[in-house]
């Protein structure tokens, strides 16, 4: 058996490959780290700009903020290491609802022990029921589609590629699950520590035929449907039962739906919201709100994902390569971080996380060139230029989504691409990416929104039977690539794949990633203990504490 260290290192943890942390020019006042004895009691509100619209995140299609609920509510069977003292990326992974772990020298049988007294939430139907390992395989196979679940013909789940090639779940004693593979599985060790792949009670579903409107689980946080109120606020209470023992700290966390970015710096100005997420900063917004707010504990993060455009392949225009192409040379990345990060970004490769290249190598790989484009554009068969639409989710993203492809639209003009914007509303455009009915279409995050692992932006997206390959990719090179990376337990040769496999998109332009940018977060100095996390599916708060 292998052991964790190794284990690490064959997963490709985030550690060895990305170096984003905590910018040291960032304005920053206060202090975020542990300082003092912790408290109990108290509630954080957190600013959401949408509703969440149902809880169970395998349909596809499903985002932010359900994702964030997912976290509170849900525990997984590994976890990453979090704190003030850890850094953003790290992704150290430690033990959660599994103590123990084995993995098999060939990287196809992975072996989890559960710790023991693990409760679901004391909450009807469950009543505080002990989780066991049949849970696991329950929840397992409910997410990738397989065992009991094989022949139901439910919608192929949101983040079964996180079981890709699975053979067996097996539970042979409560404490015990074997997850084997047909072929060796590189990337499932980060897989089990995700957010994105809980442990559900099948109660729920047993009752309702889904999990879409209850959430129960073993979390440290559990939604309070009676307090919770759609279009103002969503209400998460304290779990008594929660298995660390001692945690959380806080009472409750209150999301305050507040879709306005303005509004949401004024309420954290008079204290109305403790914490405020990236979805409301620009440079500037942080800036001023150090001067504001001198008292506010502001950070400033390097994104680990670009901003992901897909270019629906399957269909005019882009099925011609010279449109894609004509697209991608149009954009000035440069322009683009400074306008919105106020500072000179760094290039992102398409389908790569932040360090797999350098910005010396990616700006080799990429180029900005509008003439070429334009003369692409005129080659393809549009002298005059070619009119697209380009749909979007109003402000459900932000500000600083809008502003930035409404830059890329003057940009885009230069290279001969006329585009026309078209706002819906944010469930239409969920909708429109699931059905892959669309021309261009951008994201902040991959097609999965996941980042703990290289290949999440890779096999999810492109694999040519990846449910999240909404942009239509059908390429035999490109799935060799991607079926090798996952296979190879070396490192170094991994790393290689993944690096061959982002060139080869990059060079068809299937799709288009600008730079990875700035991120800030701001919280007031009375939340103490509060980390982010380049792993985390929400807001992460198992840890903090409240002191006035």
């Amino acid at each position: 058996m292998m052991n964790r260290t190794t284990l690490a290192a064959i997963a490709l943890s985030a550690a060895a490959f990305t170096a984003c942390a905590p910018s040291q020019s960032a304005p920053q006042s206060g202090s975020g780290g542990g300082d003092g004895k912790s408290k109990y009691g108290g509630q954080v509100n957190v600013r959401i700009p949408v509703d969440m619209f149902d809880f169970d995140m395998s349909y596809v299609g499903k985002s932010a903020p359900n994702s964030y609920g997912q976290a509170l509510a849900y525990d997984s069977l590994l976890g990453f290491k979090n704190g003030p003292d850890v850094p953003y990326a790290s992704q150290i992974i430690e033990p959660k609802l599994a103590e123990k772990w084995e993995v098999s020298a060939d990287a196809r049988t992975y072996t989890f022990k559960l710790r023991s007294g693990v409760k679901f939430a004391n909450l009807e139907p469950l009543n505080g029921r002990e989780l066991t390992s049949a849970d696991v395989k329950w929840s397992y196979e409910y997410a990738s589609r397989q065992g009991q679940f094989k022949d139901k013909k439910l919608p192929q789940g949101q983040f079964d590629s996180m079981f890709e090639g699975v053979d067996k779940i097996e539970a042979p004693d409560p404490q015990t699950v074997v997850v084997t593979f047909k072929a060796p599985f590189v990337p499932f060790l980060t897989y089990a520590a995700s957010d994105y792949n809980p442990v559900y009670p099948h109660e729920i579903y047993d009752q309702d035929g889904h999990l879409k409107d209850r959430m129960i689980g073993s979390g440290p946080f559990q939604l309070d449907p009676a307090g919770s109120q759609k279009g103002s606020r969503w209400v998460f209470k304290k779990n008594s039962t929660y298995w660390e023992p001692g945690k959380p700290y806080l009472d409750e966390v209150r999301w305050l739906v507040i879709p306005d970015d303005s509004t949401t710096m004024a309420a954290f100005q008079t204290k109305q919201i403790d914490f405020m997420n990236t979805e409301a900063f620009t440079y500037r917004a942080a800036q001023d709100l150090a001067k504001s707010a001198p008292q506010a504990i502001i950070k400033e993060y390097q994104q680990a994902v670009g901003w992901h455009i897909y270019l629906q392949v399957l269909q005019p225009p882009f099925n011609d390569a010279r449109i894609r192409k004509a697209f991608a040379i149009s954009l000035d990345r440069d322009e683009l971080s400074q306008a919105l990060s106020g500072t000179k970004g760094i290039w992102a490769p398409t389908g790569a996380m932040y360090g797999l290249f350098t910005d010396e190598e990616a700006r080799q790989l990429l180029k900005y060139d509008p003439a070429e484009a334009k003369r692409l554009v005129a080659e393809a068969g549009y002298p005059n230029g070619i009119d697209i639409t380009w749909e979007f989710p109003g402000r459900a993203y932000g500000d600083i989504y809008v502003t930035g492809i409404q830059l890329m639209q003057a940009q885009l003009k230069k290279g001969g691409i006329n585009i026309t914007l078209k706002s819906l509303d944010k469930d239409a455009f969920s909708a429109k990416r699931k059905q892959k009915d669309f021309s261009v279409h951008m994201v902040s995050s991959s097609c999965l929104g996941l980042k703990e692992e290289f290949e999440t932006l890779l096999y999810g997206c492109y694999f040519s039977k990846a449910k999240g390959n909404y942009a239509g990719v059908n390429d035999a090179d490109l799935d060799r690539l991607l079926n090798a990376q996952r296979a190879e337990v070396n490192p170094e040769k991994r790393r290689e794949l993944l690096r061959d496999t982002v060139r080869k998109l990059s060079n068809e332009a299937y799709a288009v990633n600008t730079y990875y940018a700035s991120q800030w977060q701001a919280w007031q100095p009375y939340l103490k203990n509060y980390a982010w996390s380049v792993a985390a599916a929400g807001v992460p708060l198992t840890n903090s504490w409240i002191d006035r």
